[in-house]
């Protein structure tokens, strides 16, 4: 897809001529008025990249309304921060739970869930451009000596694993929630059958099931467990909370990120509204009956919105979360694998995932309970779509690509 720029240039008309025909005449026609054309030509573009902000917004509620009308979600919503049509917009549809609530807004919080990976990998990359850790470094520096010794009784071995390796999902770590031990406790926790804060050792103790997936560097697998380590990289090497640091690390309160807190290890921030209701309605579950959640440590466990969640994208691909230019392409390289990955492996950077819509890029990522926030360089655009009912998880998906492709169009025809 070729993006080029339409000018709009006014007509000049016809020159009037500055003499009458005789040397050294002087014209008795008035002085002509030349046209401000560099007035009229801005005038004209903003006209322009007005009426396609509107399309896009309708284009936007469109969708999210088709998402509770026609696909049943309670409720949905989405942002929209795109400079190059001076629009920041959020629109929603539904209420904030199925049985009833209120209208539910962009400003109503959800969880999360692996929305929250990108936050903690980009505090572990803050830690990097201070020096105070390096990424291709053996994870066995940074962790505490207890999550060292639960490794070596699964059978790995800390000092192959590099942090690198955490980010990229190249550890060859399995999944801590999918092991047969969380499979059986997952319906009992997400129905309120049993209500336990799990420690961040109990899910490490957990993921040591079946001992490695692969030798680190070898292949990609997506897991949960290597996002736990992190957490417990930026507790050690910072001395702090894994909240406290990545409250401060990326600078929530400089980016203005009002209503985004850890659940649990952070108290709930003032002024904020109701947490809005998720379900699963295939098996029951409301996100409200799971308490406290399950994700607490690094793989998730954040709450936030919609605008927050474009927000902070957003800052992140301008300059706003990272101190030097380079660390966002660290951020967004996909690490090499001994062995061909398979071919039906999505692309992963250090925190954020890597796919084509159409033909443009978007570093996205998306979260477990129905939520996507991607950023697309190509038209310098940040989208979220957050659904709450996460059975129906694709549909939400297709709407935040078909928004992608909207803007894409309208971009073609400037």
């Amino acid at each position: 897809m070729t993006f080029s720029k339409q000018w709009f240039a006014a007509s000049t008309g016809a020159e009037l001529s500055g003499a009458s025909g005789l040397i050294g005449a002087k014209s008795e026609q008035p002085p002509p008025v030349q046209p401000e054309f560099g007035a009229v030509e801005a005038c004209c573009a903003i006209h322009v990249r007005r009426e396609k902000a509107t399309m896009l917004q309708a284009k936007a509620q469109i969708l999210v309304s088709n998402l509770v009308r026609a696909d049943g979600a309670p409720g949905a919503t989405a942002y929209i921060i795109a400079p190059k049509l001076d629009l920041e917009t959020g629109v929603a549809a539904g209420l904030t739970e199925k049985s009833g609530g209120e209208p539910l807004t962009t400003a109503h919080p959800v969880r999360i869930s692996s929305l929250t990976k990108p936050f903690v990998a980009a505090a572990i990359l803050r830690l990097w451009e201070m020096g105070k850790i390096e990424l291709a470094r053996s994870i066995h520096s940074y962790v505490p000596a207890e999550h060292t010794s639960i490794l070596k009784s699964g059978g790995y071995d800390a000092e192959a694993i590099t942090v690198r390796h955490l980010l990229s999902h190249t550890a060859g770590l399995r999944d801590v929630f999918y092991t047969d031990a969380f499979a059986q406790l997952l319906p009992k926790l997400m129905s309120g059958q049993v209500r336990h804060c799990f420690t961040l050792e109990e899910q490490l103790k957990m993921a040591m099931e079946g001992g490695p997936r692969f030798t680190p560097g070898d292949a990609f697998e997506y897991s949960d467990t290597g996002y736990l380590l992190l957490g417990a990289i930026l507790e050690k090497v910072t001395g702090k909370s894994m909240a406290a640091a990545t409250r401060e690390l990326v600078g929530f309160d400089r980016l203005g990120l009002a209503s985004t807190w850890w659940e649990v290890l952070e108290v709930e921030r003032e002024g904020v509204l109701t947490r809005a209701h998720q379900y699963e309605y295939a098996c029951g579950w409301d996100s409200y009956d799971e308490d406290p959640p399950h994700d607490l440590f690094g793989g998730g466990g954040m709450i936030s919105t919609s605008r927050d969640l474009a927000t902070f994208f957003h800052a992140l691909f301008h300059g706003q979360v990272f101190q030097r230019p380079e660390t966002i392409h660290v951020m967004i390289s996909v690490a090499k694998t001994t062995t061909p990955r398979n071919q039906n492996d999505f692309v992963y950077g250090h925190g954020p995932q890597i796919h084509s819509v159409g033909d443009v890029t978007v570093y996205a990522h998306g979260g477990w309970w129905g939520l996507d926030v991607g950023y697309v360089p190509e038209l310098d655009m940040t989208l979220c779509v957050v659904g709450l009912r996460r059975d129906i998880r694709p549909r939400y998906s297709v709407a935040f690509d078909e928004l992608i492709l909207e803007a894409a169009r309208l971009h073609i025809e400037q």
